[in-house]
């Protein structure tokens, strides 16, 4: 009996739609990973050149400042020697004296920071020959002055060599630092233009993730097997990422009370840097300085390590931060009959503003504690905080009073203080009024008053 031969089929067309399906993974996985193997290769060229650069900026940069710093040791140096020569003052040998000691090193200095540009290095050797020359002059005038030899000495001075040397000098340097100047300008240009280049490779690079992420969409779109289980996973999905949102929103939030602790603890530091250095300083009006310096920095390390903003509004509630911020000023007030006490309504402040109110709340008060209750005097100070609406234009109203000596009748000329409260008010678009709280009393008080609009 004959056996009938089944058709062998060639291909095994049912593997044919699987086989293209794993080909265009494999092909979107291989795009994938390319256009981030480029953006790997891109950032950490960019990287690379922004270190040159910088190297490049910050050596540019030193020898500007050297030049000035070579040419300013070379004009003290002849400052005294013309005091010396017109007065025979010795007072006048000590900036000689200095400035001579001090710009062969400078020059040194130069020299160095120049290698390996042959153009500057010609200029630093021309520096070399007439800085030669003008010594050569400081020096023999200075000697014959000593002699008891003036009129030679002028006369050597009158030759106008040394004149001459100091103009090279000058012409010399305003070289170097205009060819530098010129660098920076093309060191600028080159940098935006690679961050450009970086901006258009991250394009690109974006654009293919994209494209990439594209087709494993379609792929898994294709591949899923029914409405129902693409909503289930969905869910699924969408609840995973919403508790890893939520675990990463609280991870930031620890993170930022971390940094702002961190960073007022760094002021903190500064503050007490400047409190060792006022208490060494010899003269009063330094360490006065110093001490009102400290003063600021440790309400604003205060203020920064108490900020615990709500990441949704940008906003912290104000009474917490507030009392605290008065606790820290009340310790400058310690040993003093002087009550802070605080009234204030329920607000919440932006956190851009937060420091600023700060700032602005201990400029107030220990302005009061200052200058109120002059030789020792009790007294109350109280800080009102409340929503105000002024012209129809919603805001907070601060207002800080005193029940002290009073205003005094003349302003002395504007302080540091004044100086940064004024700047602070008129980038929040505050206006401030002061008034005396009683009239004709023996203690007419202080209060001042601050009017913040509300702002986009």
């Amino acid at each position: 009996m004959a056996i009938q031969a089944r058709p062998r089929t060639r291909f095994p067309i049912p593997a044919i739609p699987a086989l293209k399906a794993r080909l265009r993974s494999a092909t979107t996985t291989v795009v994938a990973i390319g256009v981030v193997a480029l953006a790997v290769v891109l950032a950490a060229w960019i990287n690379l050149q922004a270190q040159h650069t910088a190297e490049r900026v910050t050596r540019a940069t030193a020898l500007r400042e050297h030049a000035e710093r070579f040419l300013g040791h070379l004009r003290d140096a002849e400052t005294g020697q013309r005091g010396y020569l017109l007065t025979g003052l010795s007072g006048y040998l000590q900036p000689f004296t200095e400035g001579r000691g001090a710009v062969l090193p400078a020059l040194e200095t130069l020299d160095r920071l120049v290698e390996g540009d042959p153009d500057q290095q010609k200029r630093v050797a021309a520096l070399r020959e007439h800085l030669e020359r003008k010594l050569d002059e400081l020096d023999s005038t200075v000697a014959l002055m000593r002699a008891g030899r003036q009129p030679e000495a002028l006369a050597v001075i009158r030759q106008g060599k040394g004149i001459g040397a100091m103009d090279a000098l000058r012409d010399l340097v305003q070289q170097l630092q205009h060819a530098e100047n010129v660098r920076l300008v093309s060191l600028n240009r080159n940098e935006e233009r690679r961050r450009l280049l970086a901006s258009v490779g991250i394009v690109v690079a974006l654009a293919g993730l994209a494209f990439a992420a594209w087709q494993q969409l379609r792929i898994r779109q294709r591949r899923s097997l029914s409405l129902a289980e693409s909503n289930a996973e969905l869910e699924r999905l969408v609840g995973d990422r919403t508790r890893e949102l939520e675990n990463e929103r609280l991870r930031i939030e620890a993170l930022l009370r971390d940094v702002n602790h961190r960073v007022g603890n760094n002021l903190a530091m500064v503050s007490a840097l400047l409190s060792v250095q006022s208490r060494q300083s010899r003269e009063p009006a330094v360490r006065a300085a110093l001490q009102q310096a400290q003063s600021r920095i440790q309400a604003i390390a205060a203020g920064q390590r108490r900020l615990r903003l709500d990441l949704d509004t940008d906003e912290i509630e104000a009474r917490p931060y507030m009392e605290d911020l008065l606790a820290e000023i009340g310790k400058a007030a310690e040993g003093r009959p002087i009550e802070i006490a605080l009234a204030m309504d329920e607000i919440r402040l932006p956190g851009r503003d937060a420091v600023s109110f700060v700032v602005i709340v201990n400029e107030l008060v220990t302005n009061a504690i200052k200058h109120a209750f002059t030789d020792g005097l009790p007294g109350r100070i109280v800080i009102r905080f409340a929503h105000q609406t002024v012209d129809g234009i919603p805001g907070l109203a601060l207002t800080v009073e005193d029940d002290g000596v009073g205003m005094p009748a003349e302003i002395e000329a504007k302080g540091l203080g004044q100086t940064v409260l004024a700047s602070l008010l008129r980038s929040m678009q505050a206006t401030m009024t002061a008034t005396a709280v009683t009239e004709g009393g023996p203690r007419p008080g202080t209060r001042i008053t601050l009017h913040f609009p509300k702002r986009d």
